[in-house]
């Protein structure tokens, strides 16, 4: 028995001896970076670009005392994550009168007599903590439904309904109705009442007659547009969002600005301002604040040449940045565009907007400030849409760049060209040929890197190529 029993462990050591063996040969799996979306870049800094594409014949240099060590060529770690497929966040709607959505400009005092309501009644109501400070598109539930054309009259002692009818030129039985009002005599001293009259067409400040922002909650990255309907012609209209100025150009009887929500702009409420002033030299300002959201980017690791590592020094980045800012922050009130932008070449993306950057570990942490669309160098580049050209020139990190001006604060900007076809002021149309691809500035490998900018800030341009720009 002992013999069976020994015979037994021999066998099962040997299995396992067997198994051990197979398994220390089997051929190592690379790990998957993937990990690498999950984790927060280090203290972002401004956008350059570049290319997530090898140069295979970049030329490698050995190191040598005095210079840096190179890396290893164009190593990518993490691709960009797919496009975000959310639906923009758009103003909810609502089929109970009771139910209004705050507007820039609009307080719970202006409210309160819209509806005639005290404020008290509306706060708690409404369960607000802070009812002097509303946010846009901010759900209001109010006692009554608001009407334009009502005054708050508070009731004083000796008051009948019949006085204040007489007061206010309306009937008693007006009265009545619209309080809700069990009997004709059924009045309290200090008791709040909403008496019909022929009044202001909104609760916002002479001239606005109306001003709307969409979308209510704008994303890093996204375009903001603003509205604004006013009772009297306007000599002048100016606008902050943030710290960003909003300029407004007259569109279809009303005024609207555009202005882009930066892709490091903090999540978080921020004042919004408008001030107007009529041809009659009124002047007036509404104020109101505006929640913006986080989007949703990717993140890449990218190793850099010994070539081209000094296009990481900050100062390079910094000064290249200034330059873009000064042509892109100009305004024209003339609109070129119509319809939707034209993609510059029909290519695959391969680094999306947003995208959070690593250079060379860590030597520069920054954000992709456009798209990259892969191409052979020589690829014809055309036209976003209709528009004229503010920049021909190179820059250090974009390398040969063109910069259309389609009015209203909007600029598409085309990086890394091989060859100009167009000069500066230049008027171009969509679909024309302005140059060709290549691989000229920070790049690591023939590519064209594609950028909108809406009112100085860069912008994801992806959702303009399938709508037209407000």
């Amino acid at each position: 028995m002992s013999n069976v029993q020994s015979s037994l462990n021999d066998l099962v050591h040997c299995a396992m001896a067997a198994l051990l063996s197979a398994a220390l040969t089997l051929p190592s799996l690379p790990l998957s970076a993937s990990y690498a979306q999950d984790q927060p870049p280090p203290a972002p800094a401004e956008d350059p670009s570049a290319s997530p594409t090898a140069d295979p014949k970049a030329p490698s240099q050995p190191p040598a005392e005095a210079q840096p060590v190179e890396l290893p060529t164009a190593v990518i770690e993490v691709i960009a994550t797919p496009e975000p497929t959310e639906p923009p966040i758009t103003l909810p709607r609502s089929n109970d009168p009771r139910v209004h959505f705050v507007q820039v400009g609009e307080t719970l005092h202006s409210l309160a007599a819209q509806s005639g309501f005290s404020v008290g009644d509306l706060a708690q109501r409404n369960r607000l903590t802070s009812p002097y400070l509303l946010l846009a598109g901010q759900q209001i539930r109010l006692p009554a439904p608001p009407s334009n054309n009502i005054r708050l009259y508070r009731a004083s002692a000796g008051d009948t309904l019949t006085s204040i009818a007489a007061q206010y030129g309306v009937s008693p039985y007006a009265l009545r109705r619209v309080n809700d009002l069990p009997c004709s005599v059924c009045l309290v001293f200090g008791q709040t009442l909403r008496v019909p009259q022929a009044g202001a067409a909104s609760n916002l400040p002479e001239p606005f007659e109306r001003i709307e922002v969409a979308p209510i909650v704008p994303r890093q990255g996204e375009v903001v547009a603003v509205r604004v309907a006013a009772r009297a012609p306007l000599q002048q209209i100016t606008g902050m969002l943030a710290d960003q100025p909003i300029r407004f150009a007259q569109k279809d009887g009303e005024y609207i600005a555009l202005s882009g929500v930066a892709a490091l702009q903090e999540p978080g409420i921020y004042p919004i301002v408008i001030r107007a002033i009529t041809q009659d030299g009124l002047a007036s300002v509404a104020q109101g604040r505006l929640q913006v959201g986080a989007g949703r980017f990717g993140y890449e690791t990218l190793n850099l040449s010994a070539k081209l590592t000094p296009l990481l020094e900050p100062q390079v980045n910094q000064e290249e940045r200034a330059e873009l800012d000064a042509i892109l922050s100009n305004f024209s009130g003339t609109q070129w565009w119509q319809g939707p932008l034209q993609w510059p070449i029909q290519s695959k993306i391969v680094s999306y907007y947003g995208t959070r950057r690593n250079f060379n570990r860590g030597m520069l942490n920054t954000f992709h400030s456009g798209i990259d669309l892969s191409a052979r160098i020589g690829t014809p580049v055309k036209a976003a849409a209709p528009g004229r050209v503010a920049a021909a020139q190179t820059f250090p990190i974009r390398g040969n760049v063109i910069i259309l001006d389609h009015g209203r604060g909007v600029f598409t900007v085309y990086c890394h060209l091989s060859k100009f076809e167009v000069e500066v002021n230049q008027i171009v149309n969509a679909g024309d040929v302005i140059g060709y691809t290549g691989n000229t500035g920070r790049s690591l490998g023939p590519h064209l890197h594609f950028e909108l900018a809406v009112g100085g800030v860069t912008v994801n341009p992806l959702a303009w190529l399938e709508r037209e720009l407000p």
